[in-house]
């Protein structure tokens, strides 16, 4: 074929390009970025016909087609390969050999064996290769790498690197902000290789090795339980005498920065902007940086306009017509493949600080283990798998030895299930708002018991239909019991005293599960359904919402406001206990057609409750008892809570409503013509913040702060809500699931909160505002 030849074509003539797999990475990011630098793909080449058709109208693409082998010789010059990784080589080899300059995306390939082929090929053919290694193009990486190849930090000793978020929700200005990568083939080992090290890790061991050149695996841990793993820690050892420490997760919110500590200084860089977030010492600051410019990309996206993932494409293509070799070359890749491959050879269990020490004494007398046991060798249904209870309970069943396929709406959120083999956790799509009943069907064909857990929190109607669609599949397929969670919320407001299942179901009319159990009742009366109704009260533990997140968020930002004289109770059960009583739940037989309240044996009240988060978080003094007068008057003091206030006194105004609507409705019309200028001016501040005048990238140094200290002037004031949430006396009875379900809690709440304690500081560790901030050290013995 016609390669393309440096200095034959004028500089704006570019070669003929294809961009094969039109997935996420590409349709948010490359095909945008190629439409801002003028170089218009040749051909789209994806399996999916329809979707290559809809992005070669949009990106102006002479051609689709539906596979490489399609394309005829010499019609395509370069290629960018944004396929799943295990097709990297398939593809590339040929590609390669041919002399087409090809563009990589990370991983570069899944053995080290496939990333020497490709980079062997490509130096035999002479075309150019580079693989999409993001972080090189940015700015600060690059100061970084100016800083150390200078010797301005002296001897590296120890290089700590930690990158991960909660339930692959990536921080902001990281990308594609998970957009696209809702898709049950991203959790396919097969398609990609591997989890978090293979996805996160690549990007990581390349900086680090761009850094501080070639290191060995000193120990390797990660979560995997023959799937995919979502948490890992690896440990480097440096030929230049350094060590490292590799943290990466996809199922909680790390530091998300780098930090180097040399014999002469200290350096902390944010992974996904252009931030030195501490430099000691100062003078450092001054070091200037030579050679070609980094990509600015201060608070915007990786691929966004000026952003390293534009820089990088520039780079490659100014590689191809030049004849030299760019920024992130092919040959980079295979030294990072090679870590890989040794870390999945040698990999060891990462302990889990709130699984260490649970033994069955401390579940002595409960009869969970047992129900777990009852379901082995039966395939059961979950739906809500990625939930909070969901996912503990699929990891519950799957020790029972039970194959679980989990309904999945959002499979982004489904790092904790793909960690487990195909074999044992399934993974299929269920739509709350399914109406082709063959669908559901087949999502309940072949399971014994159904759970359903899955909720709809922006359509009422969407989860009254799942229930009755489900039901109705149960009926059509014989499933022997399906198993309904709705909430103690369906007897609110609860009332001051004890409360049982005999209370009357009333509830909020926006309240799903009252019209949802209500469903489930009448199909059991009338179809002759066999269900079971759960209705949980405040779960809590590692993962949890609403009764775990939710504070430890708060406690983190300040101090917690309750409500005075806060004896209201707080009717927590440990997640394990739920999960239990789920269990029991479907394999009791006097468990069919009832409906059991569920909780813990203590009635607690929610200031003590809530404490247990704040000792956890290490804030002293973080809960505050108030009257509500002086939480209202509080509120009023913030503009934020002014505003809140203001729009509860609208809403009891029904003029009032009408005509702040009709004014809020004005001034959109009259601003509508102004809104692309102030836009592009926000645009233009944010590219251009932090390089006026500097060397460097902008920078704010937290080193002059303590820990909490810039939040912890904030008060987590309650809403009206929560102030009636936690108002009532209401002491939940558990006689009906302990003489029918064989129900016993087997966590005080001591005992949960401890075990909570640990996720917490696993999970939130390094932001904590208290002692615990300085606890950085994976609970895993170092080698």
């Amino acid at each position: 074929m016609r390669a393309f030849i440096p200095g034959r074509r004028k500089a704006r003539v570019f070669p003929r390009l294809a961009v094969i797999g039109c997935g996420a990475v590409a349709t948010f990011g490359h095909l945008p970025a190629l439409g801002r630098l003028g170089w218009r793909p040749h051909v789209l080449v994806d399996p999916c016909i329809e979707r290559a058709e809809r992005l070669a109208g949009r990106w102006k693409a002479a051609r689709v087609a539906g596979d490489v082998s399609e394309l005829a010789a010499g019609e395509i010059e370069a290629a960018v390969i944004a396929a799943p990784a295990s097709l990297h080589a398939r593809i590339g080899l040929p590609l390669l050999e041919a002399g087409v300059h090809v563009l990589v995306e990370k991983p570069f390939a899944t053995s080290a064996a496939d990333a020497r082929a490709m980079v062997e090929t490509a130096a035999g053919s002479g075309a150019c290769v580079a693989v999409g290694h993001l972080r090189r193009f940015l700015f600060v990486n690059r100061w970084v790498k100016a800083v150390l190849d200078g010797g301005a930090l002296g001897d590296v000793e120890h290089v700590d690197f930690q990158d991960g978020s909660s339930y692959h929700s990536r921080p902001r200005g990281s990308g594609v902000e998970g957009a696209g990568w809702n898709s049950p083939t991203y959790w396919d080992a097969g398609l990609f290789g591997g989890g978090v090290l293979m996805d996160f890790g690549s990007h990581a061991l390349d900086t680090l090795l761009w850094w501080l050149g070639p290191a060995d695996v000193a120990a390797y841990r990660d979560d995997a339980l023959g799937g995919m793993e979502a948490d890992a820690r690896l440990d480097l050892a440096f030929a230049c005498g350094a060590t490292g420490t590799v943290r990466l997760s996809r199922i909680r919110t790390l530091r998300n920065s780098v930090v180097i500590a040399g014999s002469r200084g200290r350096i902390e860089a944010s992974l996904y902007r252009n931030e030195l977030r501490r430099v000691e010492p100062e003078a450092l600051r001054g070091f200037k940086l030579d050679g070609r410019s980094g990509a600015a990309m201060p608070d915007r996206e990786m691929w966004g306009p000026r952003g390293p993932g534009e820089a990088e494409l520039r780079d490659w293509l100014d590689s191809i017509r030049r004849g030299r070799a760019p920024l992130a070359p092919g040959a980079s890749a295979a030294p990072v493949a090679e870590l890989v491959d040794r870390c999945y050879a040698s990999r060891e269990p990462l302990a889990m600080p709130w699984q260490v020490g649970r033994s069955e004494e401390a579940r002595a007398g409960a009869d969970g283990p047992e129900a777990a046991g009852g379901l082995r060798g039966r395939t059961v249904l979950v739906t809500g798998g990625t939930g909070f209870i969901g996912g503990r309970l699929v990891e519950r069943l799957v020790e029972g030895g039970a194959t679980v396929r989990a309904g999945v709406r959002g499979f982004r959120k489904a790092a904790r299930l793909a960690r487990f083999a195909p074999e044992e956790v399934e993974l299929r799509s269920f739509d709350m708002d399914e109406e082709d009943a063959r669908g559901v069907d087949d999502l309940v064909a072949g399971c014994d018991t159904v759970f359903h857990l899955a909720v709809d929190y922006e359509s009422h109607e969407a989860n009254v239909e799942a229930v009755r669609s489900l039901g109705a599949a149960c009926l059509r397929r014989g499933v022997r019991r399906l198993v309904f969670t709705s909430s103690v919320s369906v007897y609110r407001p609860l009332p001051d005293g004890p409360l049982d299942e005999t209370h009357p179901v009333a509830g909020e009319p926006a309240n799903p599960n009252v019209s949802c159990q209500r469903e489930v009742m009448r199909m059991i009366r009338e179809d002759g359904l066999e269900a079971t109704v759960l209705q949980p009260t405040h779960v809590y533990g590692p993962f949890g919402g609403d009764w775990t997140e939710r504070q430890v968020e708060a406690l983190i930002a300040g101090p917690v406001v309750l409500a005075a004289p806060g004896d209201g109770i707080c009717n927590a059960v440990y997640v394990d206990d739920m999960v239990d009583a789920l269990l029991l739940a479907a394999v009791r037989d006097e468990a069919a057609g009832e409906v059991f309240l569920i909780s813990g044996a203590e009635h607690p009240t929610w200031p003590d409750f809530h404490r247990h988060y704040a000792r956890a978080v290490g804030r002293a003094g973080g809960i505050r008892l108030l009257t509500r007068r002086e939480i209202r008057t509080r509120e009023l003091r913030s503009p934020r809570g002014l505003l809140r206030a203001l729009k509860r006194y609208a809403a009891r105004r029904p003029r009032l409503r009408a005509l702040l609507v009709s004014l809020d409705r004005v001034a959109r019309s009259r601003l509508r013509p102004v809104k692309p200028l102030v836009l592009a001016g926000v645009r233009f501040a944010r590219r251009t913040r932090g390089l006026i005048a500097r060397p460097w990238p902008a920078a704010r140094d937290s080193a002059t702060r303590r820990p909490g200290e810039a939040a912890g002037a904030r008060e987590a004031l309650p809403s009206a809500a929560d102030v009636e949430r936690f108002a009532p006396r209401c002491a939940v009875r558990i006689d009906k699931a302990r003489r029918l379900l064989g129900y016993r809690p087997a966590f005080s709440l001591e005992r949960g909160m401890a075990l909570t304690t640990k996720y917490v500081r696993w999970a939130h560790g390094h932001r904590c505002p208290g002692p615990v901030a300085d606890r950085r050290t994976d609970p895993s013995p170092r080698p």
